[in-house]
């Protein structure tokens, strides 16, 4: 049997299989709350164990296995975006197509960690009980008024932790060895290691499978939509061979578009097709996605460019806004719950992001033309349930108006991983500054009315922060320029550089630094921070 054929068997048993299982009212009999618009202003992605799996013994309760989209109503989120993968190959209940994470994979029942020993327990829990938790996450997102878009990772590279955890590898997998991307990753890719368990999609079997698996989710469940998760690894093929493989990756999205379209048109509704990819066009091209094609052939209906790891509120998102011109396709700007290499006492290198970083990010987003905010790892990341202010962002990102005026941080995005050379990334931090006296520049958005000087309609002050390696025992001056204008600092303690109300205005902001005069040291920007508060904080070293 080919596996086009397989697929669209999957599709035809399966939505045949729904109107059998799903209970009498869920595909729209007992008329649920009618769905916004699209798109939808605020998207929740969810990966469903950290705050599920993990946190559960077996046997979950259904309210239990539905806590996090039982948590949304009172909020401004109007997707929800579960993840029916465990691991790359491995779901949270069978599919005819692929294996569940049951404990098969470790059959002396010595797992690596002691929550993946609860996932297991917890997937035969809910099989003996029949209680399948895409149907259970459906059923609640249409109660709450949610448009109800699983997300697949189309590489999820957890399973290359070689000794950590070698069960996150399915059988299919360790068959076919051969369709792995193995030794051959590209330099760029900066996981720490040289082997890579993520699959080649210039193999047809590779990319027939997900084709499968997609059509048996889509067809099974009642869904909205459907999204492409690019962004748990950049690995899709081996390296040298991304450019000749964007087209058979196009050619898969292409087919995916299709299946959609196809069994939307016998559910009489439109089911869209959304894409998580890297930050820039430049940067999905270099891992053989091309999005510009996707967009300008009709292909996908939501971009999301985002960073996969941590909140880049600097990413250009403008690059796929102006792709996205004239077209039904709209973008969104992607919030991440983590903020790597920023400063936090205690907590050096990983930071929750605030309130007010949230604000700023999202405020960014939407001035530089977005059609929605989506957020990822927010609710694995940090508190949960939502409180205090991590709930209180959920009712202020979604709309710039409610932004408008409010207390806002701002900050250039730093590279994460520690293997990449200084200033060879994608991101601008940190920057090592030219000896020569040159200058470097640095650039950021902000999103929102800045006052001038506090006053008695907006008391907010403002705030640039520069820290930099150079020590006040090095005989050595810079230099700084804030959008064409030469500023002296406030104030400096040891490298960090403050100046109080700085010529900066809504829109793009430009900082240049530099020598002044030339000087032969070695001297990195570490952090550039812009702070719209009413109470700015201290400043620390």
């Amino acid at each position: 049997m080919s596996v086009r054929f397989a697929a669209v068997r999957f599709a035809r048993r399966s939505l045949l299989a729904l109107l059998i299982v799903v209970p009498a009212g869920s595909l729209g009999a007992a008329d649920p709350p009618s769905l916004p618009r699209w798109p939808p202003r605020l998207w929740l992605n969810s990966d469903c164990g950290t705050p599920v799996f993990y946190r559960f013994d077996a046997p979950m309760t259904a309210d239990q296995l539905c806590r996090v989209v039982d948590d949304l109503p009172g909020t401004a989120v109007d997707a929800f975006l579960p993840c029916p993968q465990f691991s790359d190959e491995q779901f949270w209940y069978p599919l005819e197509s692929a294996e569940p994470y049951d404990g098969r994979q470790v059959p002396d029942g010595k797992f690596e960690d002691k929550y993946f020993k609860r996932v297991a327990g917890n997937v035969r829990s809910l099989v003996s009980r029949k209680l399948d938790p895409m149907i259970a996450w459906q059923q609640r997102a249409r109660r709450h008024g949610m448009y109800f878009i699983p997300t697949l990772r189309m590489n999820d590279v957890h399973k290359d932790y070689v000794d950590r955890w070698p069960s996150l590898r399915s059988t299919w997998e360790k068959q076919r060895r051969r369709l792995l991307i193995g030794k051959q990753v590209p330099g760029w890719y900066t996981h720490p290691f040289d082997y890579s368990w993520a699959m080649d999609y210039a193999h047809k079997e590779v990319r027939d499978r997900k084709l499968t698996i997609i059509s048996e989710l889509c067809g099974k469940y009642d869904v909205d939509g459907f999204e492409l998760d690019f962004l748990r690894s950049g690995l899709f093929f081996r390296k040298g061979h991304e450019r000749e493989g964007s087209k058979l990756m196009t050619e898969l999205v292409e087919r995916i578009h299709q299946l959609l379209g196809d069994l939307g048109r016998k559910r009489k509704k439109t089911l869209r097709l959304v894409v998580r990819v890297p930050t820039s066009v430049a940067q999905c091209l270099e891992q053989g996605l091309d999005v510009p094609t996707w967009i300008r052939r009709g292909l996908v209906d939501m971009v999301v460019p985002m960073d996969g790891g941590y909140l880049d509120m600097t990413a250009p998102v403008e690059e796929f806004v102006k792709l996205a011109g004239g077209t039904r396709c709209k973008v969104a700007g992607g919030l991440e719950y983590y903020i790597r290499g920023y400063l936090k006492p205690k907590q050096q290198g990983i930071t929750q992001a605030s309130l007010e970083r949230l604000r700023a990010g999202a405020a960014s987003f939407w001035d530089r033309g977005v059609d929605a905010i989506y957020l990822f790892n927010y609710d694995c990341h940090g508190p949960f349930p939502f409180r205090g202010q991590k709930r209180q962002a959920l009712n202020e990102i979604h709309d710039p108006a409610k932004l408008a005026g409010t207390d806002q941080h701002y900050f250039v995005t730093r590279e994460m991983s520690q293997k990449t050379p200084v200033g060879t990334g994608y991101k601008q931090l940190p920057a090592e500054l030219k000896q020569d006296g040159t200058v470097s520049r640095f650039t950021w958005h902000v999103g929102d009315t800045v006052p001038s000087k506090p006053t008695p309609s907006d008391s907010r002050s403002t705030r640039l922060i520069v820290r930099t390696t150079l020590s006040p025992k090095v005989a050595a001056s810079l230099k700084f320029l804030v959008n064409g204008k030469r500023l002296e600092p406030t104030t400096r303690v040891g490298g960090v550089y403050l100046f109080d109300q700085p010529p900066i205005r809504r829109g793009a902001c430009r900082l240049e630094v530099g020598f002044d005069p030339p000087r032969n040291v070695t001297v990195r920007i570490e952090e550039i921070e812009f702070l719209v508060q009413r109470n700015l904080p201290d400043l620390k070293s």
